[in-house]
């Protein structure tokens, strides 16, 4: 129950092929063993996000600052409240506002007490499983478009995470939640940055891809949901099958808000693997700028654990932090990211087998540690507030 991470041989990992990502070769094996999917998955690379990329030309012909006031109103107080608006903000907002008939809001709230019950070790899965797989190329050419991401890895990293987790909590998609709210701006703020790099010249990946496309972003609902799941069950935690389910329903949603084609939307784990293998097969190896964007997020944990001042802990840290995602990720993905080598591997197990015994006997724990290892370890790490500061 304490071994290392189950064998995933029968899947397709990050980084095994010969040949670079997207190259010929990649894709007509891709083809050959997934068929139109892959072909699907290609055309998918084209594609933003029409009614967001529609709303930001809108809000480029008016005065400065007047688009991210529409927007913030809307957003507040609904789309009713404003007189006569623009009509690709009426349409986003109606496409917004639409709840699906197959959200479920009790099995969404499973998967919420699943996640506040464990607020610290679903951010140890997002930062140490999660998100270095988002890394790996070529979803990572966005993030690494500008050093901004590098400069400011601590308020990053902890504002991606707040959504993440305003997404699980209970009620957080509701209409006027915070996760709703974060939804909208999230999208938009893709959609400006997507205009943005196009209209710089530098974006130097011809017609194979967009930035921010509608793939990556299907593969984005996958890594921040599924693969939380994933790095939690190999830290030692416990899932229901109606807790994976709250789970994936919760971020099929998300994908929804996002304005992520239905076609690509999982919603089973078998699908949400399945997406993944379709993706490492086409491409996300790990290269130059994955280790950079990894090596800044460790050294980002300290200022995001609020401990840099103190040196014993700050480096305490970073020395578990390489070792604990080699683990959760596996010697040969470790390896191509430039993770140490392999140390303090038993001390990973003890942790892990803390956490296996803590869920099958959490009164053997203190309530201080347990309340920690919950809700009130996020709330205390993730009080930055929503950048919204692109957009404007």
């Amino acid at each position: 129950m304490f071994s290392q991470p189950r064998n995933n041989s029968q899947r397709v990992q990050p980084g095994t092929s010969p040949f670079p990502p997207l190259a010929p070769e990649r894709i007509a094996a891709s083809r050959e063993r997934y068929g139109a999917a892959a072909d699907r998955y290609l055309e998918h690379l084209r594609i933003g996000d029409p009614p967001a990329d529609e709303l930001v030309l809108c809000f480029e012909r008016m005065p400065p600052g007047d688009g991210s006031r529409l927007l913030s109103r809307a957003i507040r107080e609904g789309i009713d409240a404003i007189d006569d608006p623009p009509a690709p903000l009426a349409a986003l907002f109606e496409q917004m506002d639409y709840v699906p008939f197959w959200v479920d809001w009790d099995t969404m709230l499973v998967a919420s007490r699943k996640i506040v019950r464990s607020g610290l070790l679903s951010t140890l899965a997002f930062a140490a499983y999660a998100l270095p797989h988002s890394y790996l190329a070529t979803g990572n050419r966005p993030l690494a478009f500008t050093s901004a991401l590098l400069d400011e890895s601590p308020r990053r990293y902890a504002q991606t995470l707040r959504f993440v987790i305003e997404s699980f909590l209970p009620g957080g998609l509701r209409r006027h939640a915070d996760g709703f709210r974060m939804a909208i701006w999230v999208r938009m703020l893709h959609a400006r940055s997507r205009r943005k790099i196009l209209q710089s010249g530098d974006w130097d990946l011809g017609a194979s891809q967009i930035p921010l496309n509608q793939a990556h972003s299907a593969v984005g609902t996958v890594l921040f949901s599924f693969y939380v799941v994933e790095g939690m069950r190999r830290l030692g935690v416990r899932f229901s099958s109606r807790e994976v389910e709250g789970v994936l329903q919760t971020w099929r949603y998300v994908g929804y808000l996002l304005g992520v084609n239905p076609e690509l939307v999982y919603t089973s784990e078998e699908q949400a693997r399945r997406t993944l293998d379709i993706a490492f097969s086409l491409e996300f190896d790990p290269d130059e700028t994955s280790k950079q964007l990894c090596r800044a997020l460790i050294q980002a944990g300290p200022k995001f654990m609020q401990i840099e001042k103190n040196a014993w802990q700050s480096r305490f840290f970073v020395d578990m932090a390489g070792p604990m995602t080699r683990y959760l990720l596996g010697d040969r993905l470790a390896d191509r990211l430039d993770y140490p080598p392999e140390k303090r591997r038993l001390l990973c197990r003890a942790f892990v087998a803390l956490v296996w015994l803590s869920e099958q006997a959490p009164w053997l724990f203190p309530r201080v540690v347990r309340d920690y290892k919950g809700v009130l370890f996020w709330l205390e790490k993730s009080d930055y507030e929503f950048d919204k500061s692109q957009f404007y």
